[in-house]
């Protein structure tokens, strides 16, 4: 992971958020990639330069006849790919994902990348632990040119067999309307279940009118915008953002989405570490509303 753009405004007080825009004039190769891949490139989205701890993010392509070498690394990483198709070699296997599929790398897992569409392969990718800055302890060992097998082709996610890889197609949603929430669905698809230890990766959509209230949780979040347009309100601030916009919010920080427009708002999702059991999220309308009875029935 490089330096990440950082636009200081969208940073304040005590509580860390990041709001920015992916530029595809600043993509480059990742760091210590130069000698080990082609045509391979990366918009660092969040790192510990914009104040994480817990996270690596970002959007990565990589052009027709791209390739990487094989390499393992000391932290878990996800990949959903965006648009075009990009070969993985994961240990003994080889796959080929198109747009909308999703796949996860365990931790010391040799895997490599190769693009042998005529397309650009583009993805979002998240790593947990967060991956180590340049020029301190190496958490990625290269080994070499990767052995690919004469053919790749689709992956059988019906195989009960295939295990780390999925395909989105709008999974069960895991919230429901609440107090300062209306139509909001999360669909989570990598968790314990899948095999992630260390963070979760989701599809986020809020409908026409949607609202999604103030709340923080005991974990890190990145959104990275799909489809629509959003005010994301951030300690008090509202930002706009949408289709290639993001998000980052460290933990403890107020953060709210108010849907805007005809189209609805649709969003990839990360959060490191995994959530606790229990209360991973506070929300301050059910909060609000405890207040009020209280003040309202110590008046009496």
């Amino acid at each position: 992971m490089g330096k990440a753009d950082i636009d200081a405004r969208t940073i304040g007080g005590p509580f860390l958020f990041h709001v920015g825009k992916v530029d595809d004039e600043k993509f480059a190769v990742p760091h210590a990639y130069a000698d080990h891949s082609t045509g391979l490139e990366q918009y660092v989205l969040v790192d510990r330069s914009a104040g994480s701890v817990h996270m690596g993010a970002g959007i990565c392509r990589l052009a027709p006849a791209g390739c990487t070498s094989s390499r393992v690394h000391a932290y878990e990483k996800g990949i959903y790919l965006l648009s075009g198709e990009l070969e993985v070699q994961r240990d003994a296997e080889a796959f080929r994902l198109t747009a909308d599929d999703y796949a996860f790398v365990p931790y010391g897992t040799p895997h490599a990348l190769r693009n042998t569409s005529n397309e650009p392969a583009r993805w979002f990718e998240m790593s947990a632990p967060q991956p180590k800055p340049p020029g301190g302890w190496e958490d990625t060992l290269f080994l070499g040119a990767a052995d690919w097998p004469a053919q790749v082709g689709r992956p059988d996610l019906e195989d009960p067999c295939t295990r780390f890889l999925g395909r989105f197609k709008g999974q069960k949603p895991m919230i429901r309307d609440a107090a300062g929430v209306r139509g909001l669905k999360v669909h989570r698809f990598m968790e314990r279940d899948f095999g992630v230890q260390h963070f979760f990766m989701m599809r986020g959509e809020l409908a026409v009118g949607g609202v999604r209230g103030r709340h923080d949780h005991a974990v890190e979040e990145i959104y990275y915008v799909i489809e629509g347009e959003a005010d994301i309100e951030m300690e008090g601030t509202r930002y706009p953002i949408g289709p290639g916009d993001y998000a980052w919010t460290g933990v403890g920080t107020c953060h709210a989405f108010f849907q805007k427009g005809e189209t609805p708002f649709r969003w990839i999702e990360t959060q490191a570490p995994q959530f606790p059991e229990q209360h991973a999220s506070r929300n301050y309308a059910a909060w609000e509303k405890l207040r009020a009875r209280v003040r309202h029935s110590g008046s009496k």
